[in-house]
Parts: C-alpha cells; sequence; structure tokens
C-alpha cells in the first residue's frame, strides 16, 4: 500500500498520509518529482506510459517522473525516480533544479485528480536510448525527439504525439529549462 503525505493549496503539510488511490480520488494535494532529460543535440527523452497506469496510461510523458515517499526530499525522490524507471544512476549533481510547480490535472479515463507540487529537475547526458533500461510496468517506449518538435506538438495538441493533458504547465517548464537551464550546458 502505497501512502502520500499531503499538503495544503499552499505546498504546507498537514501532516497527515492517506492511500494513493484515495488522493487520486479525492483530489488532495501531495509532492512529486519530475526529470527532464535533454542530450547534447537538443532532443528531449519523452517515454510512453504503460496501458496499465492508474493515471494518464498510454500517453506520452515528457520526463520520468514519480511521487515522494513519505519523509522523501524532491532530489532524493528524482534521483530514484530515474535509477527505478531508467535503470541509470545519476549523481546529485548532474541534475540541475528548475524550481517546484504546481500541477493540477485531472485523467478523463481513470475519472482521477492529480494535484501535485512537483520538483522539476533537468539532466543532460549523452547516453544513447539503447543504454536505458526501461521499468516494464512503467515505460512502455523511449524515444529522443528534438525540442522544437516537442513544443510544436505541446502548443497543437492533436497534430503528434498524445501526451499527458498539462500542454500548457510543460510548455512553461520547457520555456525555463531552455532559458535558464540549457545556456549553462
Amino acid at each position: 500500500m502505497e501512502l502520500f503525505e499531503l499538503y495544503n493549496e499552499h505546498n504546507l503539510p498537514f501532516w497527515q498520509s492517506k492511500v494513493r488511490s484515495d488522493v487520486h480520488r479525492d483530489g488532495d494535494w501531495h509532492r512529486s518529482t519530475e526529470v527532464w532529460i535533454c542530450n547534447e543535440n537538443r532532443e528531449l527523452l519523452l517515454n510512453l506510459r504503460h496501458p496499465d497506469k492508474d493515471l494518464f496510461a498510454n500517453l506520452w510523458d515528457v520526463c520520468v517522473a514519480g511521487h515522494l515517499l513519505p519523509g522523501e526530499n524532491y532530489r532524493t525522490a528524482a534521483l530514484r525516480e530515474v535509477q527505478e524507471e531508467l535503470g541509470v544512476k545519476v549523481h546529485s549533481s548532474e541534475l540541475h533544479f528548475v524550481d517546484v510547480w504546481t500541477m493540477d490535472g485531472f485523467d478523463v479515463k481513470s475519472q482521477s485528480f492529480d494535484r501535485e507540487f512537483t520538483g522539476v529537475f533537468a539532466w543532460k547526458t549523452n547516453l544513447e536510448l539503447s543504454a536505458f533500461t526501461p521499468q516494464p510496468e512503467e515505460i512502455s517506449a523511449l524515444k529522443y525527439v528534438p525540442l522544437s518538435e516537442v513544443r510544436q506538438m505541446l502548443e497543437n495538441p492533436g497534430s503528434g504525439l498524445p501526451f499527458i493533458p498539462m500542454e500548457s504547465i510543460f510548455l512553461n517548464i520547457m520555456d525555463r529549462i531552455e532559458t535558464t537551464i540549457l545556456p549553462q550546458w
């Protein structure tokens, strides 16, 4: 049974935990982490969520993501998620903190809420797709796609890959990464 710590709409703790399925059913605020992975060719690593996922199944995601375990911080969760979902170990110094974003989504298919405060990180890697070992119950496929193409698809939903329906949030994060993180690389 997976427990999430609960937060109010200002990201302040309630000092309570709740079962994952109840959190998503009730629309409670909780914490997650995302790692946006770019290579030297300015391509973003996309992943197709497994068809059995409880939220946003069989949709493309712009990042590797996951919920924080009780007592865990954003960075520790990000490092754990990359290792679990892609089978590679990343050093903390390789992750560039972007910001904490408010994600407020609804999955029509599962009739579930996804209200999260998400610690967003960027990771630049030279790894080829073959270096990753996707976690089978999480990820069905991986692909690198040029940032410009990802932007175009997010700006025009339905014109390309079917993404998790949080396009405007993803575009805001992409803007921040392209203006503050990528120039440093």
